[in-house]
């Protein structure tokens, strides 16, 4: 992840535009979200005083149901002071995503996504979920290990993005991959590349899998003795092989000093 905004491994390129037809998952997931909010929505109008709060309820579910029957997300519906926005334009969601706490960050761009697939291409937004996978993963590095220090800056002139120093002085130096396509050979080839020049063992930490190419190709450095580790962190579930792959990477250094 290091300085610059992750594209998709791909190589294509982010764009801007309207929302393009929704898939069949995502017609469905619309047609629940609307049924349940319109349901909500209704039942609130009778049993609350928070009339606003009522509307605003029924208006999402209208819009999730006009979105299950037109295949295509929305791009604004306004209904008083009420301002919906569904399709890559809206800046709102990634804005104040930068400022929420790292859950309630994922859950506001996880959100967005499905509402609006094509989002998934927005540089804004793929840079902006970058820095959030970032700082979820620090978070549970510190939680993890709270005797050991978890730092942000570099220790050398690699370009990893966090550095776990134990108090014996002991290090592996972590890359951060947010994708949405599974690890490549290519990638792990530039693991290798910084793990050349790191003073550290290295870890790389994706929320996808590796494929078939890329998990032979980091089983062959390690068997020529490289000091490099992956583990797919997705979220806390994952935070077990985290855990363990973080205590196996410390074990293979031999007294990697970090100044």
């Amino acid at each position: 992840m290091s300085d610059s905004t992750r594209l998709p491994e791909d190589g294509s390129e982010p764009s801007e535009g309207d929302g393009e037809p929704l898939s069949r998952w995502g017609r469905l997931a619309a047609g629940v979200a609307g049924l349940a909010l319109s349901g909500a929505g209704t039942a609130a109008v009778f049993i609350t005083q928070n009339q606003a709060g009522s509307v605003a309820l029924v208006l999402g579910g209208i819009v999730f149901l006009l979105m299950l029957i037109s295949g295509n997300p929305l791009l604004s519906l306004g209904h008083g002071d009420t301002q919906m926005l569904f399709a890559t334009r809206r800046r709102r969601v990634i804005q104040e995503a930068e400022e929420a706490s790292p859950r309630e960050a994922r859950s506001a761009l996880e959100a967005l996504s499905t509402i609006d697939p094509r989002v998934s291409r927005d540089a804004a937004f793929i840079q902006t979920s970058a820095r959030v996978y970032e700082r979820l993963l620090y978070s549970e590095l510190i939680r993890l290990f709270p005797d050991v220090s978890v730092r942000e800056e570099k220790l050398d002139a690699s370009r990893f993005d966090l550095t776990v120093v134990t108090p014996d002085r002991r290090a592996v130096s972590i890359e951060l991959r947010e994708l949405t396509s599974p690890v490549s050979a290519q990638t792990i080839r530039q693991l290798l590349g910084l793990a050349a020049t790191s003073v550290t063992g290295a870890l790389l930490v994706s929320n996808q899998r590796l494929t078939r190419a890329a998990d032979e190709l980091l089983r062959r450095a390690q068997e020529s003795g490289s000091d490099v580790f992956f583990v797919q962190w997705r979220d806390e579930n994952d935070s077990d092989a985290l855990k363990d792959a973080v205590i196996a990477a410390l074990r293979e250094v031999e007294g990697g000093e970090a100044s």
